[in-house]
Protein backbone atom coordinates (compact mmCIF):
# COMPACT_ATOMS: atom_id res chain seq x y z
CA UNK A 1 0.00 0.00 0.00
CA UNK A 2 1.21 3.51 -0.75
CA UNK A 3 1.08 6.32 1.82
CA UNK A 4 1.61 10.05 1.54
CA UNK A 5 3.30 12.27 4.12
CA UNK A 6 3.65 15.95 4.93
CA UNK A 7 6.64 16.61 7.17
CA UNK A 8 6.72 19.71 9.36
CA UNK A 9 10.19 19.85 10.92
CA UNK A 10 11.67 22.20 13.53
CA UNK A 11 14.61 20.26 14.98
CA UNK A 12 16.27 23.21 16.72
CA UNK A 13 13.17 24.71 18.26
CA UNK A 14 10.42 22.74 19.93
CA UNK A 15 9.43 19.45 18.27
CA UNK A 16 9.17 17.34 15.14
CA UNK A 17 5.63 16.89 13.82
CA UNK A 18 4.98 14.15 11.30
CA UNK A 19 1.48 14.43 9.86
CA UNK A 20 0.37 11.25 8.20
CA UNK A 21 -1.80 11.97 5.16
CA UNK A 22 -2.23 8.57 3.67
CA UNK A 23 -5.93 9.36 3.44
CA UNK A 24 -5.06 11.47 0.41
CA UNK A 25 -4.85 8.15 -1.40
CA UNK A 26 -8.59 7.95 -0.91
CA UNK A 27 -9.18 11.54 -1.93
CA UNK A 28 -7.18 11.38 -5.16
CA UNK A 29 -6.95 7.76 -6.26
CA UNK A 30 -7.94 4.21 -5.37
CA UNK A 31 -6.05 2.51 -2.56
CA UNK A 32 -3.34 -0.05 -3.28
CA UNK A 33 -3.70 -3.63 -2.09
CA UNK A 34 -1.40 -4.79 0.72
CA UNK A 35 1.83 -6.42 -0.40
CA UNK A 36 3.85 -9.28 1.11
CA UNK A 37 7.53 -9.62 0.28
CA UNK A 38 7.28 -13.40 0.78
CA UNK A 39 4.58 -13.66 -1.87
CA UNK A 40 5.46 -17.32 -2.50
CA UNK A 41 4.79 -18.10 1.20
CA UNK A 42 1.32 -16.55 1.00
CA UNK A 43 0.02 -18.61 -1.93
CA UNK A 44 -3.74 -18.08 -1.56
CA UNK A 45 -3.20 -14.31 -1.56
CA UNK A 46 -1.04 -14.62 -4.67
CA UNK A 47 -3.73 -16.52 -6.62
CA UNK A 48 -6.71 -18.81 -5.91
CA UNK A 49 -5.14 -21.40 -8.23
CA UNK A 50 -2.90 -22.35 -5.29
CA UNK A 51 -5.82 -23.73 -3.28
CA UNK A 52 -4.99 -27.39 -2.71
CA UNK A 53 -1.62 -27.05 -4.46
CA UNK A 54 0.21 -29.24 -1.91
CA UNK A 55 -2.15 -32.20 -2.52
CA UNK A 56 -2.74 -32.19 1.22
CA UNK A 57 -3.89 -29.86 3.98
CA UNK A 58 -2.05 -26.60 4.66
CA UNK A 59 -2.29 -23.79 7.20
CA UNK A 60 -0.39 -20.53 6.63
CA UNK A 61 0.05 -17.49 8.88
CA UNK A 62 1.74 -14.30 7.62
CA UNK A 63 2.65 -11.11 9.48
CA UNK A 64 4.26 -7.96 8.07
CA UNK A 65 5.44 -4.82 9.89
CA UNK A 66 6.20 -2.16 7.28
CA UNK A 67 8.51 0.82 7.90
CA UNK A 68 8.95 0.07 11.58
CA UNK A 69 10.80 3.33 12.41
CA UNK A 70 7.99 5.63 11.29
CA UNK A 71 5.33 6.78 13.77
CA UNK A 72 2.20 4.65 13.70
CA UNK A 73 2.05 1.03 12.68
CA UNK A 74 1.53 -0.42 9.21
CA UNK A 75 0.68 -4.02 9.91
CA UNK A 76 -0.58 -6.59 7.41
CA UNK A 77 -1.51 -10.07 8.58
CA UNK A 78 -3.25 -13.00 6.95
CA UNK A 79 -4.36 -16.54 7.66
CA UNK A 80 -5.27 -19.23 5.16
CA UNK A 81 -6.24 -22.88 5.19
CA UNK A 82 -6.66 -25.09 2.13
CA UNK A 83 -7.18 -28.75 1.28
CA UNK A 84 -7.08 -30.89 -1.86
CA UNK A 85 -9.98 -33.22 -2.70
CA UNK A 86 -8.67 -35.86 -5.15
CA UNK A 87 -12.11 -37.34 -5.86
CA UNK A 88 -13.22 -34.15 -7.58
CA UNK A 89 -9.71 -32.94 -8.57
CA UNK A 90 -10.36 -29.73 -6.68
CA UNK A 91 -8.69 -27.57 -4.07
CA UNK A 92 -10.64 -25.39 -1.65
CA UNK A 93 -9.45 -22.77 0.77
CA UNK A 94 -10.37 -20.07 3.25
CA UNK A 95 -8.44 -16.78 3.35
CA UNK A 96 -8.53 -13.87 5.82
CA UNK A 97 -6.54 -10.63 5.43
CA UNK A 98 -6.38 -7.70 7.86
CA UNK A 99 -4.39 -4.59 6.95
CA UNK A 100 -3.96 -1.88 9.61
CA UNK A 101 -2.54 1.38 8.25
CA UNK A 102 -1.45 3.96 10.81
CA UNK A 103 -2.54 2.38 14.11
CA UNK A 104 -6.18 2.05 13.16
CA UNK A 105 -6.47 5.09 10.91
CA UNK A 106 -7.41 2.93 7.93
CA UNK A 107 -8.27 -0.77 8.22
CA UNK A 108 -8.89 -3.19 5.37
CA UNK A 109 -10.29 -6.70 5.79
CA UNK A 110 -10.88 -9.48 3.26
CA UNK A 111 -12.63 -12.77 4.08
CA UNK A 112 -13.12 -15.19 1.25
CA UNK A 113 -13.44 -18.64 -0.24
CA UNK A 114 -11.08 -20.00 -2.91
CA UNK A 115 -11.46 -22.84 -5.37
CA UNK A 116 -9.17 -24.47 -7.95
CA UNK A 117 -9.52 -27.35 -10.39
CA UNK A 118 -6.66 -29.54 -11.61
CA UNK A 119 -6.49 -30.42 -15.32
CA UNK A 120 -3.89 -32.80 -16.71
CA UNK A 121 -3.20 -31.30 -20.14
CA UNK A 122 -0.33 -33.65 -21.09
CA UNK A 123 1.82 -36.21 -19.32
CA UNK A 124 4.02 -33.37 -18.06
CA UNK A 125 1.85 -30.24 -18.11
CA UNK A 126 -0.93 -29.45 -15.65
CA UNK A 127 -3.34 -26.52 -15.82
CA UNK A 128 -5.01 -25.21 -12.66
CA UNK A 129 -7.63 -22.43 -12.96
CA UNK A 130 -8.91 -20.78 -9.79
CA UNK A 131 -11.68 -18.54 -8.48
CA UNK A 132 -11.93 -16.44 -5.35
CA UNK A 133 -15.07 -14.86 -3.90
CA UNK A 134 -14.60 -12.65 -0.86
CA UNK A 135 -16.05 -9.85 1.22
CA UNK A 136 -14.05 -6.61 1.03
CA UNK A 137 -14.25 -4.01 3.80
CA UNK A 138 -12.23 -0.81 4.28
CA UNK A 139 -12.84 1.71 7.05
CA UNK A 140 -11.21 5.05 7.83
CA UNK A 141 -11.16 6.54 11.33
CA UNK A 142 -10.95 10.28 10.70
CA UNK A 143 -10.74 11.04 14.43
CA UNK A 144 -7.18 9.67 14.38
CA UNK A 145 -6.02 11.70 11.37
CA UNK A 146 -4.50 15.19 11.42
CA UNK A 147 -4.49 17.32 8.28
CA UNK A 148 -2.05 20.10 7.37
CA UNK A 149 -4.66 22.87 7.65
CA UNK A 150 -5.27 21.91 11.29
CA UNK A 151 -1.91 23.44 12.25
CA UNK A 152 -0.79 27.05 12.43
CA UNK A 153 2.93 26.85 13.04
CA UNK A 154 3.24 24.62 16.10
CA UNK A 155 -0.32 25.35 17.25
CA UNK A 156 -3.01 22.73 16.69
CA UNK A 157 -6.30 24.36 15.63
CA UNK A 158 -8.42 21.21 15.69
CA UNK A 159 -10.54 21.84 12.59
CA UNK A 160 -10.10 20.99 8.93
CA UNK A 161 -11.65 22.23 5.71
CA UNK A 162 -11.08 18.90 3.95
CA UNK A 163 -14.17 17.34 2.37
CA UNK A 164 -14.03 13.78 3.65
CA UNK A 165 -15.52 10.76 1.87
CA UNK A 166 -17.56 8.09 3.62
CA UNK A 167 -15.83 6.24 6.45
CA UNK A 168 -16.48 2.76 5.09
CA UNK A 169 -16.45 0.79 1.87
CA UNK A 170 -18.08 -2.65 1.94
CA UNK A 171 -18.82 -4.95 -0.99
CA UNK A 172 -18.28 -8.43 -2.39
CA UNK A 173 -15.41 -8.92 -4.80
CA UNK A 174 -13.92 -11.63 -7.00
CA UNK A 175 -10.62 -12.81 -8.46
CA UNK A 176 -9.81 -15.33 -11.20
CA UNK A 177 -6.50 -17.00 -11.99
CA UNK A 178 -4.92 -19.64 -14.19
CA UNK A 179 -1.66 -21.49 -13.66
CA UNK A 180 0.35 -24.01 -15.63
CA UNK A 181 3.15 -26.14 -14.24
CA UNK A 182 5.44 -29.08 -14.93
CA UNK A 183 7.76 -30.96 -12.59
CA UNK A 184 10.14 -28.03 -12.16
CA UNK A 185 8.49 -24.94 -13.70
CA UNK A 186 5.37 -22.95 -12.77
CA UNK A 187 3.78 -19.81 -14.21
CA UNK A 188 0.42 -18.05 -13.97
CA UNK A 189 -1.75 -14.95 -13.98
CA UNK A 190 -4.20 -13.55 -11.43
CA UNK A 191 -6.80 -10.81 -11.96
CA UNK A 192 -8.24 -9.36 -8.74
CA UNK A 193 -10.91 -6.77 -7.83
CA UNK A 194 -13.16 -7.80 -10.71
CA UNK A 195 -15.96 -5.64 -9.31
CA UNK A 196 -14.01 -2.63 -10.57
CA UNK A 197 -15.09 -3.65 -14.09
CA UNK A 198 -18.55 -2.41 -13.17
CA UNK A 199 -19.06 1.05 -14.77
CA UNK A 200 -20.58 2.28 -11.50
CA UNK A 201 -17.75 1.14 -9.23
CA UNK A 202 -15.04 2.02 -11.75
CA UNK A 203 -15.97 5.68 -11.54
CA UNK A 204 -16.00 5.65 -7.71
CA UNK A 205 -12.50 6.28 -6.33
CA UNK A 206 -13.38 4.65 -2.99
CA UNK A 207 -13.28 1.20 -4.61
CA UNK A 208 -9.98 -0.57 -5.43
CA UNK A 209 -8.72 -0.67 -9.00
CA UNK A 210 -8.24 -3.84 -11.02
CA UNK A 211 -5.04 -5.66 -10.02
CA UNK A 212 -3.25 -7.91 -12.52
CA UNK A 213 -0.40 -10.18 -11.41
CA UNK A 214 1.97 -12.31 -13.49
CA UNK A 215 4.04 -14.82 -11.55
CA UNK A 216 6.24 -17.83 -12.11
CA UNK A 217 9.42 -19.61 -11.26
CA UNK A 218 11.67 -22.62 -11.58
CA UNK A 219 13.03 -25.25 -9.19
CA UNK A 220 16.62 -26.38 -9.74
CA UNK A 221 17.78 -29.52 -7.96
CA UNK A 222 21.47 -29.16 -7.15
CA UNK A 223 21.85 -32.47 -5.25
CA UNK A 224 19.47 -35.40 -5.03
CA UNK A 225 19.05 -37.47 -1.88
CA UNK A 226 17.42 -40.79 -2.69
CA UNK A 227 16.69 -41.86 0.88
CA UNK A 228 14.49 -38.85 1.64
CA UNK A 229 12.84 -35.92 -0.08
CA UNK A 230 15.19 -33.26 1.26
CA UNK A 231 16.98 -32.52 -2.00
CA UNK A 232 19.25 -29.50 -2.13
CA UNK A 233 17.39 -27.04 -4.33
CA UNK A 234 17.43 -23.50 -5.65
CA UNK A 235 14.06 -21.80 -6.18
CA UNK A 236 13.93 -18.77 -8.49
CA UNK A 237 10.67 -16.82 -8.75
CA UNK A 238 9.13 -13.52 -9.81
CA UNK A 239 5.89 -11.65 -9.22
CA UNK A 240 4.90 -8.69 -11.40
CA UNK A 241 1.76 -6.78 -10.54
CA UNK A 242 0.02 -3.72 -11.91
CA UNK A 243 -2.59 -1.71 -10.01
CA UNK A 244 -3.73 1.93 -10.10
CA UNK A 245 -1.18 2.67 -12.87
CA UNK A 246 1.64 1.51 -10.59
CA UNK A 247 3.84 -1.41 -11.68
CA UNK A 248 5.92 -3.48 -9.27
CA UNK A 249 8.29 -6.40 -9.76
CA UNK A 250 9.65 -8.81 -7.15
CA UNK A 251 12.37 -11.16 -8.37
CA UNK A 252 14.90 -13.37 -6.64
CA UNK A 253 15.29 -16.78 -5.07
CA UNK A 254 16.49 -18.90 -2.21
CA UNK A 255 18.72 -21.92 -1.60
CA UNK A 256 17.44 -24.83 0.50
CA UNK A 257 19.57 -27.44 2.25
CA UNK A 258 17.61 -29.15 4.99
CA UNK A 259 16.68 -27.77 7.37
CA UNK A 260 17.87 -24.24 6.43
CA UNK A 261 17.01 -21.89 3.58
CA UNK A 262 18.57 -18.53 2.70
CA UNK A 263 17.48 -16.12 -0.01
CA UNK A 264 17.80 -12.70 -1.62
CA UNK A 265 15.13 -10.74 -3.49
CA UNK A 266 14.83 -7.39 -5.25
CA UNK A 267 11.67 -5.30 -5.37
CA UNK A 268 11.33 -2.31 -7.66
CA UNK A 269 10.50 -1.15 -11.15
CA UNK A 270 13.33 1.02 -12.58
CA UNK A 271 11.47 1.28 -15.90
CA UNK A 272 7.81 1.21 -16.87
CA UNK A 273 6.51 3.58 -14.17
CA UNK A 274 5.84 7.31 -14.23
CA UNK A 275 8.56 7.51 -11.58
CA UNK A 276 11.25 4.82 -11.69
CA UNK A 277 11.99 3.22 -8.36
CA UNK A 278 14.18 0.69 -6.58
CA UNK A 279 12.20 -0.13 -3.49
CA UNK A 280 14.09 -2.73 -1.44
CA UNK A 281 16.49 -5.62 -1.14
CA UNK A 282 14.89 -8.48 0.75
CA UNK A 283 16.94 -10.91 2.85
CA UNK A 284 15.41 -14.25 3.80
CA UNK A 285 16.23 -16.86 6.44
CA UNK A 286 14.06 -19.91 7.08
CA UNK A 287 13.93 -23.31 8.75
CA UNK A 288 11.91 -26.35 7.73
CA UNK A 289 11.33 -29.08 10.31
CA UNK A 290 8.92 -31.96 9.73
CA UNK A 291 5.55 -30.36 8.90
CA UNK A 292 6.50 -26.86 9.99
CA UNK A 293 8.24 -24.17 7.97
CA UNK A 294 9.24 -20.87 9.58
CA UNK A 295 10.72 -18.00 7.58
CA UNK A 296 11.75 -14.43 8.35
CA UNK A 297 12.57 -11.71 5.85
CA UNK A 298 13.88 -8.17 6.21
CA UNK A 299 13.28 -5.46 3.60
CA UNK A 300 16.21 -3.07 3.40
CA UNK A 301 14.71 0.08 1.90
CA UNK A 302 16.66 1.62 -0.99
CA UNK A 303 16.74 5.19 -2.26
CA UNK A 304 16.16 8.36 -0.25
CA UNK A 305 14.21 6.58 2.50
CA UNK A 306 17.00 4.13 3.40
CA UNK A 307 17.88 5.93 6.66
CA UNK A 308 14.33 6.83 7.71
CA UNK A 309 12.00 3.85 7.46
CA UNK A 310 13.83 1.20 9.50
CA UNK A 311 12.98 -1.35 6.81
CA UNK A 312 10.21 -3.92 7.04
CA UNK A 313 9.92 -7.21 8.89
CA UNK A 314 7.92 -10.20 7.72
CA UNK A 315 7.25 -13.62 9.25
CA UNK A 316 5.61 -16.67 7.70
CA UNK A 317 4.60 -19.91 9.44
CA UNK A 318 3.47 -22.87 7.35
CA UNK A 319 2.05 -26.17 8.62
CA UNK A 320 1.56 -28.78 5.92
CA UNK A 321 -0.06 -32.22 6.20
CA UNK A 322 1.46 -33.80 3.11
CA UNK A 323 -0.58 -36.35 1.13
CA UNK A 324 1.33 -35.98 -2.14
CA UNK A 325 2.99 -39.42 -1.89
CA UNK A 326 -0.39 -41.16 -1.67
CA UNK A 327 -1.77 -39.17 -4.62
CA UNK A 328 1.41 -39.60 -6.67
CA UNK A 329 1.07 -43.41 -6.55
CA UNK A 330 -2.12 -43.04 -8.58
CA UNK A 331 -0.06 -41.34 -11.35
CA UNK A 332 -2.81 -38.81 -11.89
CA UNK A 333 -1.62 -35.95 -9.71
CA UNK A 334 1.44 -33.81 -9.20
CA UNK A 335 2.09 -31.08 -6.67
CA UNK A 336 3.04 -27.59 -7.90
CA UNK A 337 6.85 -27.21 -7.68
CA UNK A 338 6.70 -23.61 -6.44
CA UNK A 339 8.55 -22.65 -3.22
CA UNK A 340 7.28 -24.50 -0.18
CA UNK A 341 7.54 -21.50 2.16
Amino acid sequence: MYYYFVLITNRTMKRLLIILLFISAQLTSSAQSPHFSQFYSNPLYLAPSFAGSTLGTRFVLNYRDQWASLPGSYISSSFSADHYFPGIKSGMGLFVLIDDAGSGKMTTMNIGYQYSYKIRATSELYIQPGLSAYYYSRRTNYSKINFADQFFGNEFLGTTSEILPEQGVNHFDFAVSAMGYTENVWFGVNVDHLMSLSPVLNSDFKYPDLRVSLFGGVKIVTKRRFRNRNNETIHLAFNFRSESKINQLDIGGYYFKAPVMVGLWYRGMPIGNTYSNSDALIYLLGVKYNRFTFSYSYDMTLGNLIANTGGSHEISINYNIDNSKRHARKKKFRAIPCPEI
